[in-house]
């Protein structure tokens, strides 16, 4: 595996590649920053690359990881592909989506795996709860919510996120991303419609603050609010259900509540980020060896109805794509 951008979500990925080293190794990092490129690549023991085209052509690589910023997704997807690499790239997907179209069409007809890092799919306390809510405990899903707040224009955050150009957009695509795609998750019904207001920050080109009101494939409707200026963190998903409500926080783990019982389904883990990206890095090799995986597929194990998962296979995509054409 080659990894193209050297940044803090890479080292991520190495990390991942280093627990499933049996399955997986990085062998070239490329980064236009050759200090950063020269530091990953040490921890991995990989080759140093400035330019991911002389990576590509170097051969030896049977995948990519592409973490990037946001507009540099497209273009190196499409070199990837060309060169007969299967990809994970970082979410977004791109930041127009034609590009979204054009780069799954190219993967499809170079017969290679895409897969776009939802990596909450894979954190254990989001399982469990997808799980327990998916097994009826509590009922049919009625309403949800999620609330996620974070300091957007923090000075640690790379400037690019706050250029509308390279970042395509600011916290809706950056961090809503993740909280739409975690709302799909536990309700078990991609979302169709939105209705929704973003407002910028005075002085900042991209959104910090979000609210939208999402409506479900199955008629399920759930609000979500991404505000980035002023509050304390927050990572918060409450699914209200006919028989009793489940609430999912990044601190308090999973609780059920039910005919005024309150119960822990799952509590939060250290170091859970760490093995998702693990459990997301095996499920890309897995399916980049055409093996079936109850995450790549279109239902979860315990059988919720869902849109295309992490990673698909190629004949698994060309049934259904999830950029079809919705309103």
């Amino acid at each position: 595996m080659g990894i193209v951008g050297a940044g803090t979500i890479a080292e991520l990925h190495v990390a991942a590649a280093r627990q499933l080293a049996s399955q997986v190794k990085v062998v070239a990092v490329c980064d236009v920053r050759a200090d950063a490129a020269e530091k990953l690549a040490a921890e991995a023991g990989a080759r140093v690359y400035t330019d991911h085209l002389a990576m590509f052509a170097a051969g030896g690589l049977d995948a990519v990881v592409i973490t990037v910023p946001h507009a540099l997704h497209a273009p190196i997807t499409l070199d990837a592909a060309a060169a007969g690499l299967h990809v994970l790239l970082e979410k977004p997907i791109a930041t127009r989506h034609e590009d979204g179209v054009r780069m799954i069409e190219a993967c499809r007809a170079a017969g290679v795996t895409f897969a776009v890092g939802h990596v909450l799919r894979f954190v254990p306390t989001l399982r469990a709860a997808a799980g327990y809510l998916a097994s009826g405990a509590v009922g049919e899903v009625m309403v949800a919510s999620e609330r996620r707040t974070a300091d957007y224009t923090d000075a640690s955050r790379p400037r690019w996120f706050l250029d509308p150009e390279m970042a395509g957009g600011g916290i809706v695509l950056n961090v809503g991303t993740h909280s739409i795609d975690k709302l799909q998750m536990l309700v078990g019904s991609p979302v169709t419609h939105v209705t929704g207001h973003v407002a910028a920050r005075p002085g900042v080109a991209v959104e910090t603050e979000a609210v939208a009101l999402l409506r479900h494939a199955d008629g399920t409707r759930a609000t979500l609010s991404v505000t980035g200026t002023g509050l304390p963190f927050t990572d918060e998903t409450e699914i209200v259900c006919a028989e009793g409500a489940v609430r999912i926080s990044r601190g308090e783990g999973v609780w059920s509540f039910r005919g005024g019982v309150a119960t822990q389904i799952a509590a939060p883990e250290s170091g859970e980020m760490n093995r998702a990206f693990a459990a997301q890095l095996a499920d890309f090799a897995r399916a980049c060896e055409e093996e079936p995986s109850p995450w790549s597929r279109p239902s979860t194990p315990w059988g919720c109805s869902a849109p295309p998962w992490p990673c698909t296979s190629p004949a698994a995509r060309a049934a259904s794509s999830p950029w079809r054409d919705e309103p």
